[in-house]
């Protein structure tokens, strides 16, 4: 494997390259609905009623000939209640009026809609309405099928099954829907100076935590995957090899032990596990040392691709982010797999220097499209990511970035 630094889009590119949809299985939209962690389509929905089923008032007010009101004041006599539920099947003749409310099914000789704050009760006798509003044939009317046509698509291969989609599914006749199975992400940490949470008293200097696999699980999890905790690999090369062969899962993450120092064993250990390596090391800051490969599958039940973060905790965050959760979305079988990118104008008082030849990736509050970096920019410096709410893409070529500069923003 080069030593070459890759760009970040070239990077992100080849492990989505060895990603591809996992399996399928048929899930009840209800389930889906307890647990909104997002899931793709795996094949094309059509719609099995129309949408609305039948015609229906869009306002509570009163149904109309269009042609018996031609002028402000028109008279009408009520000859019927058409109610959300419970439809009139009583058809309305010239002079005649219905009741209606919003949803109500629209009954036989009604052409238009007037809403309830445009009538008002008739002088002459009870069970009359005025009709201060001239209206249009098809005003307040909704048609069957308005929305979604019988037989047309509900949901396309890649879609996610957002609520507003499972709310279309449902109403389209759907009760459960194929869908690709969630990612199995096991969660491995390395590193003799980790302590598990619990393991010490949380106000010993001497110990650090081992947070940052617990952040990547959580940022896992709300992408879709089930995560497995594999704990924390020792220094030593046989426990990382022996904790690495993992099986029945599709990524493995680790953390930390992935540059090339003397107590870095993950690349060897998967040189040792029979590895492939298509990414290490990308031109970008926080996060330089990151590895990806798959796992020999010769033993295995499935493939595994293996990412390899950085230890800072910073710097895991922000690579899971920029590349893990494209590769969960990939394998979950999503079309919409990058990030979210906008713009925004650069709000600082001052010119952000940083390392030319290296995208750097600062930490940033966003706020009605104005930009101001946060002072912790450091690696190590979880506290500027904690108060973070997007990450300012500053171009790799660039030295200084100037106040008022439009750049790219990724929110988070």
């Amino acid at each position: 494997m080069s030593s070459e630094l890759l760009d970040v889009d070239d990077a992100r590119a080849r492990m989505l390259a060895a990603a591809h949809p996992l399996s399928l299985e048929r899930v009840a939209l209800t389930d889906l609905a307890l647990d909104p962690r997002p899931r793709a389509l795996a094949t094309v929905v059509h719609s099995r009623r129309a949408l609305p089923p039948f015609t229906n008032s869009a306002m509570d007010g009163y149904g109309v000939r269009s042609a018996d009101v031609v002028a402000v004041g028109t008279q009408l006599r009520i000859v019927a209640q058409s109610l959300a539920g419970h439809g009139s099947s009583t058809p309305i003749g010239a002079g005649e009026a219905v009741a209606i409310t919003t949803g109500a099914p629209i009954p036989a000789g009604v052409d238009a809609v007037v809403m309830r704050e445009q009538c008002r009760a008739g002088e002459a006798a009870e069970g009359k309405v005025v009709i201060d509003h001239i209206p249009l044939v098809g005003e307040h009317v909704r048609p069957r099928g308005e929305d979604v046509a019988s037989g047309a698509v509900v949901g396309r291969v890649g879609d996610v099954v957002t609520p507003a989609r499972l709310n279309l599914l449902l109403s389209a006749g759907h009760t459960s829907v194929e869908v690709v199975r969630r990612p199995i992400v096991a969660v491995l940490a390395s590193g003799d100076e980790l302590r598990e949470i619990g393991e010490a008293d949380g106000s010993d200097d001497n110990v650090i935590v081992n947070s940052n696999a617990w952040a990547i699980a959580a940022a896992a999890r709300a992408g879709g995957a089930e995560v497995r905790m594999l704990g924390i690999a020792k220094d030593t090369l046989a426990d990382h090899v022996a904790r690495m062969d993992v099986d029945d899962v599709d990524v493995l993450v680790t953390i930390g032990g992935v540059s090339v120092g003397s107590h870095d064993f993950v690349r060897p250990a998967l040189v040792q596990l029979g590895a492939t390596l298509h990414v290490w090391q990308i031109a970008m800051r926080p996060g330089k040392p990151l590895a990806f490969g798959s796992l020999s599958p010769q033993h295995r039940r499935r493939p595994v691709l293996v990412l390899g973060l950085p230890g800072n905790p910073v710097s895991a965050l922000v690579t899971f982010t920029l590349f893990g959760l494209p590769l969960l979305h990939a394998l979950a079988g999503r079309q919409d797999v990058l990030p979210t990118t906008t713009t925004a104008i650069l709000d600082d008082d001052q010119p952000f220097l940083k390392k030319r030849g290296l995208r750097f990736f600062a930490r940033a509050r966003l706020t009605a499209g104005r930009l101001r970096l946060l002072e912790r920019q450091g690696s190590g410096q979880m506290s500027g990511l904690a108060d973070a709410n997007a990450l300012a893409c500053l171009p790799k070529d660039a030295e200084r970035i100037e106040p008022g500069a439009v750049v790219d923003v990724i929110p988070l």
